[in-house]
């Protein structure tokens, strides 16, 4: 698979990331899928831990426009896909798979992951989903890391917000050494209808980050990113 630098960060490029993901958890490879968009790339210059837990990652998949349009100017031609959508489709593919294939969701606010696993399984019966918040107390988080060894899922989910879910990530893989984990950020609001996901026209006119600055006006001063993010681009 081809790898190329976005910041010093790696990116693997790839035409069927999905397909990719599911042969790694029919083989039992332990892998940690970062889906990398400007905002991460530009935090990851001032957090040396978000950088090493990105390069460390197995596979990085560039979420986002700005990430695209940066190896486009480097004469990569490279197709991008939202990382909801990516985990939405690997999400589907093992429940329809049926008790075999655990799927564990952590993360969000207290009943999130329980509304979007119940969502799930209204659209797939056959899923097998665990799930749990992520504000839990020291005891509590034992006792779910604990749940993980037990239950040995083949893909973690796990929504904590940049950069703590992909450090989360990098230091509790080893509780299923032969699972998928990948960083969902805010896809459980989204399933559990808690929050909306941008309009079919925002998606498509590359305008997601202004929906989402619409929904969360206080995340106006992370969004500064972007603009410092497509200057790099460009020179």
């Amino acid at each position: 698979m081809k790898t190329f630098s976005v910041l010093n960060l790696p990116v693997h490029l790839s035409n069927n990331y999905e397909e990719l993901i599911i042969n790694r958890i029919d083989n039992g490879e332990s892998t940690h899928v970062v889906t990398m968009n400007s905002e991460m790339a530009m935090m990851a210059q001032k957090n040396d831990e978000l950088a090493n837990a990105i390069k460390k990652a197995d596979l990085v998949v560039p979420d986002g426009s700005g990430i695209i349009f940066y190896l486009w100017r480097r004469g990569q031609k490279q197709q991008r896909i939202a990382g909801i959508e990516l985990a939405s489709s690997v999400v589907e593919k093992l429940g329809k798979r049926g008790e075999d294939y655990p799927i564990c969701f952590y993360g969000g606010a207290p009943g999130v992951t329980k509304k979007a696993a119940k969502a799930w399984l209204q659209k797939v019966p056959t899923i097998n989903i665990t799930y749990n918040h992520g504000y839990l107390s020291e005891a509590q988080l034992e006792a779910w890391c604990e749940t993980i060894r037990q239950i040995q899922p083949k893909l973690i989910l796990v929504g904590l917000g940049v950069p703590r879910q992909e450090l989360w990530i990098m230091n509790h893989r080893h509780l299923a050494p032969n699972a998928v984990w990948i960083g969902v950020g805010g896809s459980f609001d989204i399933w559990g209808e808690v929050k909306e996901r941008a309009p079919e026209f925002f998606c498509n006119n590359h305008l997601e980050w202004l929906y989402r600055l619409y929904q969360e006006p206080y995340r106006w001063k992370r969004m500064l990113a972007l603009p410092h993010f497509f200057l790099k681009s460009i020179f």
